[in-house]
């Protein structure tokens, strides 16, 4: 009997180890094709940006390379060659004018060749095991490459500077016109407003528009309202009579009193601007008969005498007090050797050919000086200007009374009416006593008159006279 074949069992497919292989080697050719397909995937020799390659912030593996490199030239083309128009409205005659802009026109360039060169090189150059690392590096630690503008400074600045000197847009503010006046400041011309092309905000737009574009062609151009250093608002409030000083000319002399017209005059209409400092001697100049100075009495040292130009202190002293009064700094002051009687302790500024009195307009607004002398009767002083920060006083304190100067003027009465033998000693005049002084300038608020604060401008002593004595003769 013949021996029967045994049938040969197959089991299952995927049982087979030699199909199990296969299967795997197909899911791997199916992902990398995948994979190709896959903007986040790419691999070597692929098509597509690497996975972390960023342009502008826009993530480009989901572009080829010739896609991504179209549409980057084809942006930088439309913001380079773009055109705008901007104008301006006349706001009195409502004609527009328009001036145009291209970015080529300040030689505007996008260094998009050399941007998109350095991003395809990261993830495909190298062999095929540096690509794929270098991909997968960039999946973890991304790239960012950013298109720079450059252009000619130069020819931007040049075109913005020839629409802001432009004569259809650019006025001129004018301030308003001051006149001193034989008796006060006066306004006699208004103030102007002016316009002009705001520069800065005009480069901004300009940048703007060669960086990043428009959709919008037109713009208005930024032009505004200047207004003058000097309105005619501000020019009446800063003609206000901010302070003024009278010192007594009752008990002097005609030639005196010429002495302290004739210096003054030289302060009548007088104007000193913010931060101007002005000396009393430079204006003044020299005390002279030729020059019309007559002589009167005078201080020299701690005796009284007579000379050339005596009363120009009296005028330097009431020019003092209304700048005190007017909130003035003082650079330079000196008070007299003796007691004068025409203002109070510490109110004098004497003055000569060693002595100045030097004073600066510490605030920001030009004060206007203007004086008036009677005959036998005063000196005044005017001061106009912007109303001080705070209301003004001056206080005049004696610290120390009587005193004493131990030295004496001894004279020789050759006449023999006041002393007539050698041995005697008379006494003709007793010399006005000496004091310490200070004084003290106050600021009150305008509104809730509370003292504000108080400033010690000086101290000073003044030496009492000699006493006066004659002798005789015999």
């Amino acid at each position: 009997m013949q021996k029967q074949k045994p049938k040969y069992k197959a089991g299952p497919i995927y049982t087979n180890p030699l199909f199990a292989l296969g299967v795997v080697a197909v899911a791997v050719v199916i992902i990398i094709i995948i994979a190709s397909s896959n903007s986040g995937l790419s691999g070597p020799d692929s098509d597509y940006y690497a996975q972390g390659i960023y342009i502008n912030n826009v993530d480009m593996s989901s572009y080829t390379r010739s896609v991504g490199e179209a549409q980057l030239r084809q942006w930088s083309s439309s913001i380079l060659n773009n055109h705008y128009t901007f104008t301006f409205t006349d706001p009195d005659t409502k004609q527009v004018y328009s001036w145009e802009f291209t970015p080529s026109m300040v030689d505007a360039y996008m260094n998009v060749e050399d941007v998109l060169s350095k991003a395809w090189t990261l993830g495909h150059s190298g062999s095929r095991s540096d690509q794929a690392k270098m991909q997968q590096d960039l999946r973890n630690h991304p790239q960012y490459f950013t298109v720079s503008l450059t252009y000619d400074e130069t020819k931007l600045n040049d075109y913005i500077e020839r629409i802001y000197n432009d004569e259809r847009i650019y006025i001129q503010p004018v301030d308003a016109a001051i006149m001193l006046t034989a008796t006060k400041p006066e306004i006699y011309a208004p103030s102007q407003d002016g316009r002009e092309l705001n520069k800065d905000e005009f480069r901004k737009t300009l940048l703007g528009l060669m960086n990043i574009g428009s959709n919008t062609t037109v713009y208005e151009l930024p032009v505004e309202i200047t207004i003058p250093s000097v309105s005619s608002d501000a020019a009446e409030n800063g003609l206000q009579l901010i302070a003024e000083y009278s010192t007594d000319l009752s008990e002097s002399s005609s030639d005196r009193c010429s002495n302290v017209r004739l210096a003054l005059s030289n302060f009548n209409a007088f104007e000193v601007k913010p931060g101007e400092t002005v000396s009393f001697n430079e204006i003044v100049g020299e005390r002279s008969i030729l020059r019309g100075y007559k002589e009167a009495t005078v201080y020299y040292g701690d005796t009284v005498t007579n000379g050339v130009g005596g009363g120009v202190c009296q005028a330097s002293s009431t020019l003092y007090g209304a700048l005190m009064y007017a909130g003035m700094d003082v650079v330079e002051r000196d008070h007299h050797s003796l007691i004068v009687s025409y203002c109070q302790a510490s109110m004098d500024a004497a003055v000569s050919e060693t002595q100045d009195f030097v004073f600066v307009n510490n605030t920001d607004y030009t004060i206007y000086i203007y004086t008036n002398v009677i005959n036998k009767g005063s000196a005044t002083v005017y001061i106009y200007g912007n109303r001080p920060e705070y209301k003004i006083e001056l206080v005049s304190t004696i610290v120390q009374n009587n005193i004493k100067n131990p030295a004496v003027d001894i004279r020789v009465d050759k006449t023999g009416e006041i002393a007539y033998y050698a041995t005697d000693r008379i006494l003709y005049k007793e010399g006005k006593l000496g004091r310490r002084s200070k004084l003290e300038r106050l600021y009150y608020d305008w509104e809730t008159g509370a003292l504000a604060e108080i400033e010690l401008i000086s101290e000073d002593y003044y030496s009492g006279e000699r006493d006066i004595y004659y002798t005789g003769i015999h």
